[in-house]
């Protein structure tokens, strides 16, 4: 919005603002027509013409008084609109004429309205369409990305709305593991479950390998752990075991302990003294996503006293109506619906999964899999349709192209 203030000053001021005469004449000019006074060095500041200085709220009333409006917030009011297709058509110019301009378009361009988080998802997939990775790279360690403080619904949009795409050319995101905006933002939202064998596993390789970030090292050692179970493969907990996690994300908390589950370290006797120092000092907010990953491990492995304790807790704290955790609670329920068919060892019928929850509810990476768990409810639940529900199975098991999700593993899930 600066910049078009900028623009809208010059449109005004009838001339353009190129030296120090120019700030001297526009600080006459502002004067004449507001009665207030800018000076031309702070004039000199806000066009570029010296090192650029965010100006003051009392210079961006003033300029806003020079341009019409009663202040700076009222210009805001009215322009949003205006302001973001503006920057979107010189985006797109730049990207075709001086795509090296991007990153100082991006520095200098007041992106805080409801429409900033778009445009960088915009910018970030034309640059990975395009294949400029220089480019990428260099918006990824823009003042948008350091400076700014993202919730994380934010973060979850913008590393799902990119990470679909760079799926398609993971040659890109490997040329940014060393970006630590690009870990944080795409690599550690957009967990391609369907991909472990492929690009997403090297990816985690070389982060376990290259990164001193404690949390992303333990966050690609988790991923590699779980790639080995989806392979049959042993799963190993002995590199958490000497690291406190008590500051770490609750969800990757949650990741690190459903590695600890599959690999067998936690015994069913543990599940709930393990839960109890979370219950006790986690808020409703905290335990859904805590529990995130430990509900995935427990539908994984058929784990049926594990979905029981995180029953026994989750059952009666208040639903949160965050964004991502509306996803978090989907599965939360299908988790409810595959326990409720295995009480006291025998498959109680609850009519078919598909009528009470679809497929395409399920959002963000783990879609292709948790289509995967609704086809073997459904397969032991829908007896007249067993054979739809088999072949769904199957369609699913040879894409993702698990060793764990044979056809023994749909026969036997609640044996």
């Amino acid at each position: 919005m600066i910049y078009f203030l900028k623009k809208l000053t010059i449109k005004n001021a009838g001339f353009e603002i190129q030296d120090r005469g120019d700030c001297q004449l526009l600080s006459e000019l502002i004067i004449e027509k507001t009665d207030e006074s800018i000076s031309y060095n702070t004039l000199r500041r806000f066009f570029g013409l010296d090192n650029f200085v965010k100006p003051s709220k009392s210079t961006l009333d003033t300029l806003a008084r020079f341009n019409g409006y009663k202040n700076f917030v009222h210009y805001l009011a009215i322009n949003p609109n205006e302001a973001y297709w503006k920057n979107k058509e010189i985006l797109f110019q730049l990207i075709n004429e001086e795509p090296e301009e991007i990153s100082k378009f991006i520095n200098q361009t007041d992106l805080k309205n409801e429409h900033a988080l778009d445009f960088m998802v915009s910018l970030c997939r034309e640059l990975i369409y395009l294949e400029k990775t220089d480019v990428l790279e260099a918006v990824m360690n823009s003042d948008f990305f350091n400076n700014r403080a993202f919730t994380y619904s934010e973060i979850l949009h913008f590393g799902n709305s990119v990470g679909l795409l760079i799926k398609m050319k993971p040659e890109i995101g490997k040329k940014l593991l060393l970006n630590s905006n690009f870990l944080k933002f795409v690599y550690c939202i957009y967990v391609d479950y369907s991909n472990l064998n492929g690009y997403y596993g090297e990816w985690s390789e070389f982060v376990s390998k290259n990164t001193s970030d404690i949390q992303l090292k333990c966050f690609a050692q988790a991923i590699l752990q779980l790639k080995n179970y989806l392979n049959r493969k042993p799963v190993s907990f002995s590199s958490f075991e000497a690291i406190d996690t008590a500051k770490f994300h609750p969800i990757l908390r949650g990741r690190i302990y459903s590695i600890k589950i599959l690999s067998g370290v936690t015994i069913s006797n543990d599940y709930y003294s393990d839960f109890e120092t979370v219950k006790l000092h986690g808020k409703n907010d905290i335990l859904w996503d805590y529990f995130y990953e430990p509900i995935m491990a427990a539908i994984l492995s058929g784990n049926f006293l594990l979905m029981e304790a995180i029953i026994h807790i989750l059952s009666n704290k208040k639903i949160n109506t965050e964004y991502y955790q509306e996803n978090n609670q989907k599965i939360y329920k299908l988790m409810c619906l595959i326990y409720t068919n295995r009480i006291d060892g025998t498959i109680k019928k609850v009519g078919n999964f598909e009528n009470s929850m679809r497929e395409s509810e399920f959002k963000y990476s783990y879609q292709e899999a948790l289509a995967l768990f609704v086809s073997v409810l459904n397969f032991h639940t829908d007896k007249i349709n067993d054979t739809k529900h088999s072949q769904k199975f199957q369609q699913i098991a040879k894409k993702l192209n698990y060793p764990l999700f044979s056809n023994n593993y749909l026969v036997n899930y609640f044996a």
